[in-house]
């Protein structure tokens, strides 16, 4: 009898705990990243710069280095194709229609 009490108990603490959370849901996407021109320039010092590592680097081997050059080169594409979609880059603004 003592037993089913403490289950009993122990099953509504657990319910409650999870009440007090809120109900679960699913997770929303987070919304697109706006960049501004400094994160333009941000980007630009990081593919210079992982170039100038590629250029520094004394091991013989040519694609030591080549993921962070080619990831900093994605980054910059992205953030100059949303700067030139929101016409904030420049006259090479693209015209949606």
């Amino acid at each position: 009898m003592v037993q089913w009490r403490l289950g009993r108990s122990l099953k509504a603490a657990i319910l409650a705990r999870r009440a007090a959370n809120g109900p679960r849901k699913k997770r929303t996407r987070p919304k697109p990243r706006q960049y501004t021109i400094a994160n333009l320039e941000r980007a630009r010092d990081r593919v210079a710069a992982a170039e100038r590592r590629i250029d520094n680097d004394r091991a013989n081997n040519p694609n030591r280095g080549r993921a962070g050059l080619e990831r900093a080169k994605l980054e910059l594409f992205i953030i100059e194709l949303q700067l030139r979609l929101r016409g904030l880059l420049g006259s090479t603004a693209i015209k949606l229609e």
